[in-house]
C-alpha cells in the first residue's frame, strides 16, 4: 500500500513539473528548481521529500557558457560548482560535475524543461526531479 502511495505521489510530482516547466532549446542560462527529492544511504534507508531537507537549494542557476550550476544570489551562502562534462543532443542536455566529495549528474529533457538530478557522495544517494526554465539575459 505504501508502495502505491509513493508511486501516486511521484506522478502527481512529475505532472505538475511537466506543466511548469519550459522549452530550453537554444538557451543559455536556466533556473530549475527541485520539485521531489530521494534520499537512500547504505543501510537501505530511502525518504522522499523536498530537496531542501537535505540542504539542497530550493533553486538552482545553469549557466551553460560559463560551465557552472550555482545557487541564486538571494540565498544565504551562495555557492557555485564547475561542470565537467556538458552535451547538448537528441532533445537531451547531459551534465557532470564533482566537487567536495560528491558527483552530480543531470538529465534535462530540453523541450519540456524537466530535469532528473543524482548526488552520490560515499555512503548516500539523492535523486532530484527538477523543473527548469530560461533565464531571459539581463537576469
Amino acid at each position: 500500500m505504501k508502495t502505491k502511495i509513493l508511486l501516486g505521489v511521484t506522478m502527481l510530482v512529475l505532472i505538475s513539473a511537466a506543466a511548469t516547466a519550459e522549452d530550453l532549446t537554444g538557451a543559455e542560462r536556466i533556473l530549475c528548481a527541485g520539485v521531489q527529492a530521494t534520499y537512500c544511504d547504505t543501510s537501505g534507508d530511502c525518504e522522499v521529500g523536498m530537496p531542501w531537507q537535505w540542504n539542497m537549494p530550493e533553486f538552482v542557476e545553469i549557466d551553460f557558457a560559463a560551465k557552472t550550476v550555482s545557487t541564486t544570489r538571494a540565498v544565504e551562502r551562495f555557492r557555485q560548482t564547475p561542470i565537467r562534462t556538458l552535451e547538448r543532443g537528441n532533445g537531451e542536455i547531459y551534465l557532470q560535475g564533482v566537487e567536495n566529495a560528491r558527483a552530480f549528474s543531470f538529465v534535462i529533457d530540453e523541450a519540456s524543461g524537466v530535469a532528473s538530478i543524482a548526488i552520490a557522495a560515499d555512503g548516500l544517494t539523492i535523486s532530484v526531479f527538477a523543473a527548469c526554465t530560461p533565464v531571459q539575459a539581463g537576469r
